[in-house]
């Protein structure tokens, strides 16, 4: 796993996200952000924002979840990777149960989690809803993969995945970005990796409780 963090411009300082995560190590196509403030996160706020991106996938249960729609009026918390990824997911995953289980329960209730595997082949319904299960069972799993999550992850300005066969066997290069979108989407934060679980949740409260980002 490689994560590259690049500045760019002198006085623009934009932070180049650390983008493609977790057994092969390649990075390009980095976001560009502002990074002349980031207020008052733990994380990066993209200036301008981007809104939570519109997509349809099928959960562990079979069922079809609309992303935007099943999540509107709440923080959503968005990443990308697979079950059989040694470092990156499972710390990420780890990181933000460990978040979620700090928050008062009436910012919890705010706060969905939204992993989507992009190795749908060997991520089935039963093996992804038993691997979310060991961190968060409220956690929402869905099963994408490079085609039909391509679209998103171009929207999100992050590079797509590529699964590659090699002689130890097949890796997978994947986005190592969390994406945190405020529930009225004017606010959106990302974490590129070092994230503490106390860091994530003061991000997570502070969007919940964001007067700007609240829904009535």
């Amino acid at each position: 796993m490689k994560v590259l963090h690049r500045v760019i411009g002198l006085f623009l300082a934009f932070l180049a996200a650390a983008l493609l995560a977790g057994c092969g190590g390649r990075s390009d196509g980095p976001v560009r952000v502002s990074a002349t403030d980031s207020g008052g996160f733990a994380g990066t706020r993209l200036d301008p924002s981007i809104p939570r991106p519109a997509f349809t996938l099928s959960d562990t249960a079979g069922r079809t979840f609309d992303f935007r729609t099943r999540t509107a009026g709440k923080v959503a918390v968005l990443f990308f990777g697979y079950t059989r990824c040694p470092d990156v997911c499972p710390t990420t995953m780890a990181d933000l149960a460990a978040a979620r289980a700090l928050l008062p329960v009436e910012v919890r209730r705010r706060v969905d989690v939204v992993f989507v595997t992009e190795d749908p082949a060997s991520d089935t319904a039963p093996v992804l809803r038993r691997w979310l299960d060991q961190f968060d069972p409220t956690f929402v799993g869905l099963r994408g993969g490079t085609t039909a999550t391509g679209a998103v992850l171009d929207q999100l300005k992050l590079p797509r995945t590529v699964i590659k066969e090699g002689v130890g066997g097949e890796s997978v290069e994947h986005s190592g970005v969390v994406y945190l979108f405020s529930p009225k989407d004017t606010t959106t934060v990302i974490h590129t990796g070092g994230t503490t679980a106390q860091q994530y949740a003061a991000d997570l409260t502070r969007l919940a409780h964001d007067s700007s980002s609240l829904t009535g």
